[in-house]
């Protein structure tokens, strides 16, 4: 019997949100999307560490759908809460930058690009912000593939 732990969970919780149809994972990651928000920073860097351990156990293209599902919901947060979870997210890369070449970044940058127009400057203005706002933000640029920057328009 397998035993149980938080990265598996996490694991099981992506498979599960990428085997549904989208109309049905919008409205769940809306749901844990604003329940983040109400858990504790430690939570949240816990939650956010979970889910950049089990990207690369996924292919490819499987995990698409979920990544743009999540960009959608994300660009309909006020910028404020789409920044912090960023900076989370790039606050664990730079503690960890190795995991930046595990995870399937041209995937996402795909995905990114997929996005209506508005919801692709929202999301890459929060990006932005949220890189922008470590000391230390050449060392977060230098980790993005130049296909991200491009995308984010830094480059």
């Amino acid at each position: 019997m397998e035993s149980f732990s938080p990265d598996h969970a996490t694991e099981n919780i992506i498979q599960t949100l990428v085997d549904l149809p989208e109309f049905l994972r919008k409205p769940i990651l809306e749901s844990r999307v604003k329940d983040f928000f109400s858990l504790g920073i430690q939570d949240r860097y816990e939650i956010v560490s979970g889910i950049l351990d089990a990207l690369p156990s996924f292919e490819t293209g499987k995990i698409s759908s979920l990544v743009k599902t999540w960009l959608m919901v994300l660009s309909n947060l006020d910028s404020v809460l789409i920044v912090e979870m960023f900076r989370l997210y790039c606050q664990e890369i730079r503690n960890s930058p190795e995991i930046i070449q595990k995870i399937p970044m041209e995937e996402i940058i795909k995905m990114f690009s997929v996005l209506e127009s508005t919801q692709r400057k929202k999301i890459a203005d929060c990006i932005k912000e949220a890189i922008l706002s470590f000391p230390d933000t050449s060392k977060i640029v230098n980790l993005i593939p130049e296909s991200g920057l491009k995308a984010l328009q830094m480059k």
